[in-house]
């Protein structure tokens, strides 16, 4: 018997792990017929809660959410280009929307969903990727086809990820699962009397099963965290062993010696561990390490450039407040009553992993009340910033201001990903950044009255 396998062993028997695998076993009636993995099975779905026709009771709550996702979201700030096309798409219509499945295009492809609308004279194209990858020149045959066959439309192409996926064509709006789930949760808080108890139970569970993928409640992660950080050798090995696409990374190599000397009984036996386990194993492997927070954390622990006072080493976005903010939070601080916002302060520093593996840097302007959000973004205007006509709108929250990405050597390793954060808050691009974002919003604070001392801001 080889040491890995008694290690595998100390795992799965583990009480750690027995706990966090019932939570992942526990009942779901849409796990059984195996709708969580297979795409098509989300497609469907979201045809279903799409179509105002059908027999959810919701009528177009969803696709009108759906639309106002699509218009609000930061990632899409470059397509809204001006006011009227913003407030255009936003009261649209909805009685007529055609929702269709699978549409193919003249090269035989299938679309995943296609809306269109003929009153509103526009048509939504969605390329649905929930676990598969993008195939060559997909994209761009969907939006030629598209245009072909919705011509004098507006056209809207959407790609919506599981992970924040780039879209290979640059054409395309971003959306995500997460977006859906957002919609799902205002639907079962705010929509509950409109629809029957079966459809409730059939969204509550839909909205689990998303919510497992991408926003795991925190007893899970702290029980993957746990486990991860006692048998993290183990996880990996049953990981690599059973996903053999996944790509070797330096750091793989120890797992790809050990795993090429086991005996077909002992793979056969780690198969089976894996089979029972797959999400359990796939949760651990993925959230248990929490590199990117742990990161954070020892950049913030350790920076000697300034003191990073107020922050959240949050698992996928770790953010703080920048420490010369103190000095404008009677301004910062007067957000609008739309949502809560970060660390309760207009303006954010964050990071984030993009799936092309490199780290990425943002600095966004929150849901401001209005007059102070429309002065900030007319002072960020005069210190060289381009703000789009649609962020000055009254219905938008987040406006991202600045971005910078960098390489990361290895995603496992926290002192790498540390040297990464390192190089993107103390470069001379975010420093000059820094510089002209605080001369904005001192000269906005005063001309809305604050005064501004050295440690501390009173409205005059």
């Amino acid at each position: 018997m080889t040491t890995e396998v008694k290690k595998i062993a100390n795992l799965i028997y583990s009480r750690p792990f027995e706990e966090l695998d019932r939570i992942f076993k526990a009942f779901n009636p849409l796990k059984v017929i195996r709708m969580d993995s297979h795409e098509i099975r989300h497609s469907n779905v979201l045809a279903w809660l799409l179509n105002h026709e059908e027999n959810h009771g919701l009528n177009s709550v969803f696709i009108e959410k759906f639309i106002s996702k699509l218009l609000m979201k930061p990632e899409n700030d470059r397509f809204v280009s001006d006011s009227a096309f913003f407030l255009k798409t936003l009261s649209m219509k909805f009685d007529d929307w055609n929702v269709e499945r699978e549409k193919l295009t003249s090269q035989k492809s299938s679309i995943d969903l296609v809306l269109s609308s003929a009153e509103n004279k526009t048509a939504i194209v969605i390329e649905n990727k929930f676990y598969s990858s993008q195939s060559p020149k997909q994209l761009d045959d969907y939006l030629e086809f598209a245009m072909e066959e919705y011509k004098g439309y507006t056209i809207i192409p959407v790609f919506l990820t599981l992970l924040n996926e780039d879209a290979a064509n640059d054409q395309y709006w971003a959306l995500n699962y997460a977006d859906i789930a957002d919609i799902l949760e205002f639907i079962l808080k705010f929509h509950k009397e409109a629809i029957s108890g079966e459809v409730f139970v059939f969204l509550r569970n839909y909205l689990s099963i998303l919510q497992e993928r991408f926003a795991p409640d925190e007893d899970r992660l702290v029980l993957a965290e746990a486990i991860y950080e006692k048998h993290g050798q183990s996880i990996t090995a049953l990981y690599l062993l059973n996903n053999p696409r996944t790509k070797f990374m330096n750091h793989h190599q120890q797992f790809k010696e050990q795993l090429n000397s086991i005996s077909e009984d002992e793979k056969i036996w780690m198969e089976k561990i894996y089979s029972s386990s797959k999400e359990t194993i796939d949760f651990i492997h993925i959230e248990g390490a929490l590199v990117l927070k742990k990161a954070f954390e020892k950049f913030v622990s350790e920076n000697s450039s300034f003191e990073i006072k107020e922050f959240q080493a949050a698992k996928n976005a770790p953010n703080f407040l920048y420490p010369e903010w103190e000095k404008y939070t009677p301004f910062l601080e007067k957000l609008n009553d739309k949502a809560p916002y970060w660390l309760g302060q207009g303006m954010i520093v964050f990071l984030q992993r993009k799936a092309n593996d490199k780290l990425k840097l943002y600095i966004e302007i929150g849901n401001l009340e209005f007059d102070h959000r429309i002065k900030l973004l007319e002072k960020l205007e005069e210190n060289g910033y381009s703000i789009k006509e649609s962020s000055k709108s009254p219905n938008s929250m987040y406006t991202r201001i600045f971005t910078d990405q960098a390489e990361v050597a290895d995603w496992s390793s926290i002192e790498k990903v540390q040297e990464a954060i390192h190089k993107l808050i103390n470069s001379k691009k975010f420093e000059d950044n820094i510089f002209k974002i605080n001369k904005s919003v001192r000269a906005a604070a005063e001309e809305l009255g604050y005064q501004i001392k050295d440690s501390e801001m009173a409205k005059s």
